[in-house]
């Protein structure tokens, strides 16, 4: 039995900052939160481990293989080489034999003919941080111990993923050989080499599509790379011992006959995933947004400015300036704002949560939150936006992209100083300064609906489809989700809902002028394809200093109209979605395997 060795290289480059949760001991509490840290290596070195990037990539991939299947695509039907038997051969199978007596010693029945190598960065690599917060849905402020702390790699970061496989080379085969060879019965062969190849192939058309995120928080839109420039190569051959008669022979079957390897040109095409349905939001601020900069960065500018100041014989008290968060892929001093992708989903979550609640306290259904722990107030949450936006046990299935701006605008510094109740002086060291950022252009907001995690968030908890023809389907429920949305793009359109921080103090208000949606289609659920576009004095008027007026308020209501108009019309059930709030779990008992971050 001869086998061929492959190996793929992919050079990529993160297009979002990427995480992936290391293991602490004791969890990092110094009073400002908790510091959930980049996975390491025993050497301190950041490391992307092998098992994650075979995770993301064998979930595409099984999704992209179910659904030719159901196509009776040729390569995945019947004896194809993505059968059901060689599917098995190539990732490893689900079956498993006992040894011995106990039904305790089970072990796999095939291993994977893949081999994922794990990414490691030097221990010194630049890192960045980013604080989350987990809102107490019954105070609207902070949750008690829902302050956290992420690292990431920066956007812009280049890696290469390195996959080496293994397959039989069948051509080399005769009948004999075969039947000398042949499995037991219910255990997969090993893959053979053309399927090997396929797969590797399919792998690069995947990540090429962007269809897979790396690592966590990927429904902030975290863990999106660009693939570079794919090379496959075959690292040589090995055979059976039988065959090899001289130590040379061994030491190539071993290592390869090649060291550097027979380039094989890839061919790709066809296969990858359906896009999500996708809503841009073009929009502006008339009065800016503020989302933090990390206090370190605050700290350490203020001791940059002490010291600078001390050289030059100055003596004055200099004051922290906070700055919003700025793109930290590049210097700061040239750095685009940016708007955390979970800043945004997790605004809209909130009033997702408030528009279902409310329509569930009209009926005298509403059931209030009995702890004031977070990951049971998002378990208790009204269904639809658990669809929508995942449960602490499976993942939503609405992603926001992080936001940069175009140009930053103007920027002017505000003070503040925080008053003693007491006295009604200003409390020792209450004195501080933001900047502010006005007239500034931003990127569309960008946020992708996948209907097939929509589909299976309410399987889980609904079970199969009950025949009855006057019960909901699981599209109707989905329809309901998507009209919930919907409505919160409707208060987002008519300036209801601010992003950011300080909306109390008049921050954070949003003008929007268009929402286009990429539609999409998926086992009886509709996304129809819309472009709602406001009238011309929601556009951006090109100056920091915008005053309102009641021309804008009306084109702002206008358009919220049009989004209400096109959810009535064209979206199926859409006048009955609130009849699909329930607040009782429906499940039949199963239980996902995913899960959702709640800080958001």
């Amino acid at each position: 039995m001869t086998f061929t060795r492959y190996e793929l290289t992919i050079p990529v480059e993160l297009t979002s900052e990427l995480h992936i949760g290391g293991v602490d001991p004791v969890p990092d509490r110094d009073g400002e939160g908790t510091v959930i840290r980049f996975n390491r290596n025993g050497l301190k070195e950041p490391t992307i481990p092998g098992r994650s990037i075979r995770g993301a990539v064998r979930a595409a991939c099984n999704v992209l293989w179910e659904e030719r299947k159901l196509k009776d695509d040729p390569l995945a039907a019947g004896n194809g080489i993505f059968s059901d038997s060689n599917w098995e051969s190539l990732w490893g199978d689900n079956l498993a034999h006992h040894e011995g007596n106990s039904p305790d010693d089970v072990l796999p029945v095939r291993r994977s003919a893949l081999t994922f190598h794990a990414v490691s960065f030097p221990a010194d690599q630049p890192m960045t941080t980013r604080h989350g917060v987990g809102i107490d849905r019954t105070t609207g402020a902070a949750s008690d111990g829902a302050l956290y702390e992420h690292e990431f790699l920066p956007r812009g970061t280049r890696f290469t993923i390195r996959i080496t496989a293994e397959g039989r080379d069948d051509e080399q085969k005769d009948d004999t050989e075969r039947k000398d060879n042949k499995q037991s019965e219910g255990i997969p062969g090993p893959a053979s080499s053309e399927s090997v190849k396929k797969l590797l192939e399919v792998m690069v058309d995947v990540l090429t599509s962007g269809a897979v995120c790396l690592g966590g928080r990927t429904g902030s839109g975290q863990g999106t790379i660009q693939v570079i420039e794919p090379k496959l190569r075959r690292t040589g051959k090995t055979t059976d011992a039988g065959a090899l008669t001289a130590p040379a022979d061994v030491l190539d079957a071993l290592i390869g006959e090649d060291e550097e390897g027979t380039p094989i040109p890839l061919e790709r095409g066809g296969w990858s995933l359906e896009e999500p349905a996708r809503i841009k939001i073009t929009w502006w601020s008339p009065t800016g947004i503020f989302v933090a900069e990390d206090e370190k960065l605050t700290k350490q500018r203020k001791a940059q400015k002490e010291a600078e100041n001390r050289k030059k014989g100055i003596d004055e008290e200099v004051h922290e300036v906070v700055y919003p968060l700025r793109d930290p892929s590049e210097e700061w001093e040239n750095a685009q704002l940016l708007i955390p992708g979970t800043s945004i989903r997790g605004a809209l979550r909130s009033r997702a949560s408030r528009i279902a609640r409310t329509v569930l306290a009209a009926r005298d259904e509403l059931s209030t939150f009995t702890s004031h722990d977070l990951h049971e107030q998002i378990a208790a949450e009204p269904n639809l936006v658990r669809y929508m936006f995942g449960s602490t046990e499976y993942r939503g299935a609405v992603t926001v992209h992080d936001c940069l701006s175009t140009d930053p605008g103007k920027c002017i510094e505000v003070t503040h100083n925080a008053i003693d109740r007491w006295t009604g002086g200003v409390i020792d060291g209450g004195l501080f300064t933001e900047a502010v950022y006005l007239g500034t252009h931003w990127e569309p907001i960008t946020i992708d609906i996948d209907l097939r995690q929509l589909l299976n968030n309410i399987k889980a908890e609904k079970g199969p489809e009950d025949r009855e023809q006057s019960k909901p389907t699981h599209a109707d429920y989905a329809h309901a989700a998507y009209v919930l949305l919907g409505l919160v793009l409707a208060e987002l359109s008519a300036g209801t809902l601010p992003l950011g921080s300080r909306s109390t103090r008049g921050l954070g208000q949003v003008v929007v002028s268009s929402i286009n949606v990429r539609g999409c289609t998926r086992d009886n659920v509709v996304i129809p394809a819309k472009t709602l576009s406001g009238d011309q004095v929601l556009e951006h008027p090109g100056t920091a200093a915008t005053s309102p007026t009641q021309d804008r308020y009306d084109a702002q209501r206008e358009l919220a109209g049009e989004v209400l108009k096109y959810l009535r019309k064209q979206i199926k059930g859409a006048p009955q979605w609130s009849d699909r709030l329930d607040e009782d779990l429906e499940n039949d008992g199963t239980e996902s395997t995913g899960k959702e971050e709640p800080n958001e």
